[in-house]
């Protein structure tokens, strides 16, 4: 555990910044507070519960850091990358029976990759003496490139026609997305582009939604409004749209991923079932009735925009209600369990943090070794069986840190025990 910490400290060092938060966020931050999304956390990278303010990978300066940014700590001499490559499948050969040692050994082992260009040229990368191949493709292509590469279920490949190396039925399997729901606004008062930087945490625990915000310019339709003297009737029209968001932790429905050819340029499919599981809709009535609280707390107010005419101005106060764009919320969505549900089905979304496919203890081991091969491991997303937090990033970046050391490590102490016994034969 403390070679976990100390990875993910490392990555925040690197690439985190602290954000400056107003206008929508701030907005946002006071809302969770009314609403109840208590503590208030400050800034912090901990998973804690109540409201906090995130870290950012954007700079002061507006640049965003990434990953990328990681290989100005790598030795340039012993690095080599490949730019417009894309990795058509893991080379697997079998292991000679006799340099097995023994009928727990793994029968096949990975050699190298082949690639593309952009050109579409083939080309073989094969491994060093001692080399494993390291799957970093995410979620989607991870589970992918096993597949094309042979580690799957065997009948499922073998309808492709795919020669089976390792018959891995979980590989595509137990695939999960966190659900979205939210409500979008056109807000009466300008206010700044912003990504995600507040956050509510209900409950650390994952029992309860994330609570989320942002503020973007879209473009409008044209035929949404009419032509000025000035303006071409096919220019669009840009606005600024402002969402709060709830996210559904775990999730706990689970869906699939395959392939639909043995083409490595052809997506796979895939299949999510959102709300298959009657806990995760219920999570998300929940979370939507928090996103409701927030939007009619004080604070929101001055996003509020005039209703009626102007003779009705004149006879009084003119009704202020928020325009919202695309579904709204059901009217009685405080006591409806039914309508709200409904609400969460129909306007479920991804917020991308999809996870699975390769999962810990189902088709890799602790140490991220895919089962039943010898030099491969799949290092990303496609290994959660769970979302980490409010967002996966900073764990997965921690992960290649973890990993990288680890290994680092492991070939440290086989090189002492060759050494070692060795020694002990010239003894």
């Amino acid at each position: 555990m403390r070679l976990v910490n100390s990875s993910y400290e490392w990555v925040e060092q690197e690439l985190t910044f602290q954000p400056e938060v107003h206008g929508w966020q701030a907005a946002v931050r006071a809302a969770l507070l009314e609403a109840n999304v208590t503590p208030w956390n400050g800034f912090t990278v901990e998973h804690v519960t109540g409201t906090k303010i995130g870290a950012t990978t954007f700079d002061a300066s507006g640049r965003r850091h990434s990953a990328a940014d990681l290989l100005a700590f790598a030795r340039p001499g012993r690095l080599h990358v490949a730019v417009r490559a894309a990795v058509t499948r893991v080379i697997i050969n079998p292991i000679d029976p006799a340099a097995r040692r023994g009928r727990s050994r793994p029968a096949v082992a990975a050699v190298g990759v082949v690639y593309q260009d952009r050109l579409f040229q083939l080309h073989h990368a094969l491994l060093r003496p001692g080399g494993e191949v390291i799957l970093s493709a995410g979620t989607l292509g991870s589970p992918q490139l096993l597949l094309l590469s042979g580690v799957g279920p065997a009948n499922d490949l073998t309808s492709l026609g795919i020669p089976v190396s390792v018959d891995a039925p979980d590989v595509g399997k137990h695939m999960f997305d966190n659900p979205r729901n939210g409500i979008s606004i056109i807000p009466s008062v300008p206010i700044d582009h912003s990504l995600i930087q507040v956050v509510g945490i209900p409950s650390a625990n994952g029992t309860a939604s994330y609570l989320e915000a942002a503020s973007y310019i879209v473009p409008v339709s044209p035929m949404l409004r009419p032509a000025g003297p000035f303006i071409s009737p096919t220019s669009p029209l840009y606005v600024t749209m402002a969402t709060i968001m709830e996210k559904v932790p775990g999730p706990l429905s689970e869906g699939s991923l395959w392939l639909s050819s043995p083409n490595p340029v052809e997506t796979p499919s895939v299949r999510f079932n959102y709300f298959s599981r009657p806990e995760d809709l219920a999570q998300c009535v929940v979370g939507v009735r928090r996103v409701a609280q927030v939007l009619q707390s004080r604070t929101m107010d001055i996003f509020r925009s005039s209703v009626g005419s102007a003779s009705q101005g004149r006879r009084g106060h003119a009704r202020r209600d928020f325009r919202i764009v695309g579904a709204t919320l059901p009217l009685d969505w405080s006591t409806n369990n039914t309508s709200v549900a409904d609400f969460c089905r129909r306007t479920v979304a991804t917020l991308w943090h999809y996870h699975g496919g390769c999962v810990v203890g189902r088709v890799v081991d602790k140490d991220f070794r895919v089962m039943g091969t010898q030099s491969l491991r799949v290092v990303d997303g496609s290994t959660f069986s769970v979302t980490p937090g409010t967002n996966p990033q900073a764990t997965v970046m921690m992960m290649g840190r973890y990993m990288g050391l680890k290994m680092i490590a492991e070939r440290h102490s086989r090189r002492q025990v060759n050494t070692s016994s060795y020694n002990e034969l010239e003894e």
